[in-house]
């Protein structure tokens, strides 16, 4: 027979191996747990098509500074002496209205922290501000219920502001698609004209845009299953992309390794690229392929988001799931 104290002291030990285990358990798998008021899709339509996407900002970006003043590049423009403002035409008439010579108070979102700093009138004439945006990414689904599409993949960033504010965003389809190849050390880029207009979006999340598709054919795009976080595994896979004003077609790929991740995050896994062909048009990731999307197991899993500069070949992807 066990004393009390002996009995004591195995009944703790058991409760604190099993507060161990459970705490070890739900920290390994609280990125498969599921959000049951949230109704995500159980299928999409990856596309690989790529975008120009053009944007008109929230605020005003600061494109070019004054050497010395307290405005720096990439800072937003929230207020002028304490007043809101909405577009250029209102900020010039809120301009014109300020005294010479005196400072004046100006709250910007600078890296994402709001502060508030000062300049003169004659300061804030001189610097260069721009509220518009365009570049080129890829397409990564389209919801077939519902029209709502996902691209790039990461947030579109300007200067050293991420996940700028977007006031009114478009979406195009492009063509004379001209790519500059990836190399070691150097990043390639995707050039192209836009052609029609398929949709707005206004939200600029840390996973990419998200809108509403309104004049695309989605009749000849293939639905597929989307892929539980636990279904994605190292090993072989494909993405789907388009190099050519063509429908885009797949590519093989290799995923590296996965992360385990217990909040949703941009690099979810490491993957390369192993296609020839591929590889020869594009020499590995190039910028513009960002929100590719990839499909193991007959099942959409992700989309590219990052490309490694010492090694194009090299990327990251992050799961669908965090797209939405």
């Amino acid at each position: 027979m066990l004393s009390g104290d002996k009995i004591s002291t195995k009944v703790k030990t058991l409760i604190i191996f099993t507060l161990l285990f459970l705490l070890y358990f739900f920290s390994n798998n609280n990125i498969y747990a599921e959000n049951p008021e949230k109704d995500d899709p159980d299928f999409l339509i990856p596309i690989g098509n790529v975008l120009q996407i053009d944007a008109e900002l929230k605020n005003l970006i600061v494109s070019d500074a004054i050497e010395g003043s307290a405005i720096k590049k990439g800072d937003l423009l929230i207020q002028i002496d304490n007043k809101n403002f909405d577009g250029y035409k209102n900020f010039e008439t809120i301009l014109s209205s300020l005294p010479n010579g005196k400072e004046i108070d100006l709250t910007v979102n600078r890296e994402g922290q709001i502060i508030t700093t000062s300049c003169t009138r004659e300061v804030l004439e001189k610097v260069s501000f721009n509220n518009l945006l365009s570049g080129f990414a890829t397409l990564t689904y389209i919801d077939p219920k519902t029209s709502r599409f996902g691209a790039v993949g990461h947030p579109i960033s300007i200067y050293n502001s991420r996940k700028i504010p977007i006031k009114d965003g478009s979406v195009s389809t492009t063509r004379d698609i001209d790519i500059q190849k990836s190399t070691k050390g150097k990043v390639g880029c995707i050039n192209a004209k836009r052609l029609d207009v398929i949709g707005s979006f206004n939200e600029n999340t840390d996973f990419g845009i998200k809108g509403d598709i309104d004049n695309f054919d989605l009749s000849q795009f293939k639905q597929y299953k989307v892929a539980s976080l636990d279904e994605v595994k190292p090993g072989k896979a494909e993405i789907i992309f388009g190099t050519t004003n063509k429908k885009a077609k797949k590519y093989d790929i290799e995923i590296l390794s996965i992360e385990n991740q217990v909040e949703p995050k941009s690099k979810s896994f490491k993957i390369k690229v192993t296609d020839k062909n591929l590889l020869r048009q594009t020499g590995g990731i190039v910028q513009g392929m960002s929100g590719t999307p990839i499909i193991q197991d007959d099942k959409i899993i992700g989309a590219v988001s990052h490309a490694v500069e010492n090694d194009p070949s090299v990327g990251y992807g992050l799961y669908i799931k965090w797209m939405f």
